[in-house]
């Protein structure tokens, strides 16, 4: 056979060989859950609910074998390009006792202090940074009868924490809507 010929096979041999892997590889693909089902857990058993409040989610996850129920209640504030600037959730211990879970971005760094300013006088509650991952830096707090009363009233809610570099940053977390989304838990 001559150079010419050869050459010619494999072009056309890498023509349909390039076809065959395009081909190979699916234009599409099922999008998976967003919601991941936990260990012990079979697919269709897994059932989350979300709701919608006033300035607040409610989120509930129910295993369909055991008929075990856990919630959330959740709030985002975001920046104007749609970045996560603070997120709070109200959640319950295994034994049912209320914490607000609070969460900066990572750049607060751990021990960084966040303040809620609640009410015209206002009520301060003051908590530190504990946990950091590469997303957010973490502050957990009991729900005390001072949280419960804002809460109840749904009063506005200022949120300040540092970051690096000496920089504060301050923003609105309204607590109205949080006492309804409470009783759409039960």
């Amino acid at each position: 056979m001559k150079p010419a010929g050869v050459l010619t096979i494999l072009i056309a041999c890498g023509a349909a060989c390039a076809t065959a892997a395009q081909a190979a590889a699916p234009a599409y693909a099922v999008k998976p859950s967003e919601v991941s089902v936990p260990a012990g857990e079979a697919l269709g058993q897994y059932r989350r609910v979300i709701q919608p409040f006033k300035n607040w989610t409610l989120i509930c996850d129910e295993s369909l074998k055991s008929g075990s129920r856990v919630c959330n209640i959740t709030q985002t504030i975001v920046d104007r390009n749609g970045a996560a600037a603070f997120n709070w959730s109200l959640v319950a211990t295994a034994d049912g006792r209320p914490l607000m879970v609070m969460r900066i971005p990572a750049a607060g760094g751990p021990g960084r202090r966040i303040e809620l300013a609640m009410g015209p006088a206002p009520d301060r509650i003051v908590a530190a940074a504990d946990q950091c991952d590469r997303i957010y830096c973490t502050a957990t707090i009991a729900i005390g009868e001072v949280l419960k009363k804002h809460i109840h009233a749904g009063t506005p809610c200022a949120v300040t924490y540092g970051l690096a570099a000496g920089q504060t940053r301050t923003l609105q977390a309204p607590l109205e809507g949080l006492s309804a989304a409470l009783a759409g838990v039960s």
